[in-house]
């Protein structure tokens, strides 16, 4: 039989030249928290190897007498070093002694998988307090099974051990408590941005399976995020091109010009010597020229003697003798007159406003 010939591949006893005893087969290794991980990790890694009889006793310690006696040997060996390198020095000191490697996987059974009461009530705590929080849904969703696929594993769902099987559905009904209380877990712990897709979800009946229900959340997931991109996207836009006029430069090659004042950067539609200064006005380093307006025609000379002040609109009119006879003189001698309004002589003796720089440069806007 195969069984028995440790020349064969498929048989127990058989190893393979390259099989190295200081293999550490599963990371990370064993220690006093991990056990019930460590423990499907190794049993894997073993079964792979076809080694898995030499530690769950269905192989038993031949006679020394018998032909296979130094094939059992031998594999005993090479499985004793494998757990040896698998578990944390501090616990392999308590087994280095142990001569079968039977005899070393039950006493790491017997230490660390039993159901303790308080790891149970730990992690029952830990699964119902358990929060998305600033998680990704993914990283989520992979904590909580981590949490819930330990506490089941000390609290596994019973199976019918009757010689015949039963007929009464309840172990398929604790196993859809089972599966809905682990919706219903993650669903109830997941961030308030996915309200609306958790009370949707809750609503189906009955109730997806885990799978399902976090393929669901995922979709809404990436669905918040493209939205969260885009508005990003606009709000960074608007900050680096803000629409205001004045943030504008003004164009070194603007070719307009105003045929009414002759001056650059405007045309008569927005002429303020020809439609009037607005209210508050003030040239640059100058005195305010609100409600000044001029028609067409030449600026009125006024001498070095006399100054212009702006004053309210609702402000009377005050000029002296000599004021009001010069502007009575000029009235008759000019075909296209020059008004000027709300203007009084209350400030002190100024040059005459056509000296020095045109007060009008550069203060048009564009």
């Amino acid at each position: 039989m195969a069984l028995h010939d440790h020349t064969l591949p498929s048989s127990p006893y058989y190893l393979h030249p390259n099989e190295n005893p200081a293999l550490v087969l599963v990371s990370p290794v064993l220690s006093s928290s991990n056990y019930h991980s460590w423990s499907r990790a190794m049993t894997m890694a073993l079964l792979s190897k076809n080694k898995l009889q030499f530690v769950n006793g269905t192989i038993t310690v031949p006679l020394r007498t018998d032909p296979l006696y130094s094939a059992w040997e031998r594999c005993n060996t090479m499985v004793l070093s494998w757990l040896h390198h698998s578990i944390s020095p501090s616990i392999m000191n308590s087994v280095l002694w142990l001569d079968f490697a039977s005899d070393v996987w039950r006493d790491l059974r017997e230490r660390f998988s039993q159901g303790d009461v308080f790891r149970i009530s730990d992690l029952q705590e830990e699964i119902n307090s358990f929060k998305q929080e600033d998680r990704s849904v993914t990283d989520y969703f992979t904590e909580l099974k981590i949490l819930w696929d330990e506490l089941m594993n000390f609290r596994p769902i019973p199976v019918c051990s009757c010689p015949t099987s039963c007929s009464c559905g309840v172990f398929a009904t604790l196993q859809k408590y089972h599966d809905n209380d682990y919706v219903i877990r993650f669903l109830k712990g997941l961030h308030d941005r996915f309200a609306a897709v958790r009370s949707q979800i809750m609503l189906i009946d009955p109730l997806p399976t885990i799978n399902k229900a976090f393929s669901l959340v995922i979709q809404q997931e990436r669905h918040l995020l493209a939205a969260s991109s885009s508005q990003l996207f606009v709000s960074n836009t608007l900050r680096q091109h803000p629409s205001s006029r004045k943030s504008q430069p003004k164009s070194a090659s603007d070719s307009r010009q105003c045929t009414f004042c002759g001056k650059s950067r405007h045309t008569v539609d927005t002429c303020y010597e020809k439609h009037g200064y607005p209210p508050g006005y003030k040239s640059r380093g100058r005195t305010s020229r609100a409600h000044a307006v001029l028609t067409d025609g030449e600026a009125p000379s006024l001498d070095a003697s006399q100054s212009v002040a702006i004053l309210p609109p609702d402000s009377p009119v005050t000029l002296t003798q000599d004021q009001l006879q010069q502007l009575l003189t000029l009235l008759p001698s000019s075909t296209s007159p020059t008004h000027v309004t709300n203007t009084a002589s209350s400030l002190p003796l100024q040059p005459s406003v056509s000296s020095g720089p045109s007060i009008f440069d550069d203060d048009w806007y564009s």
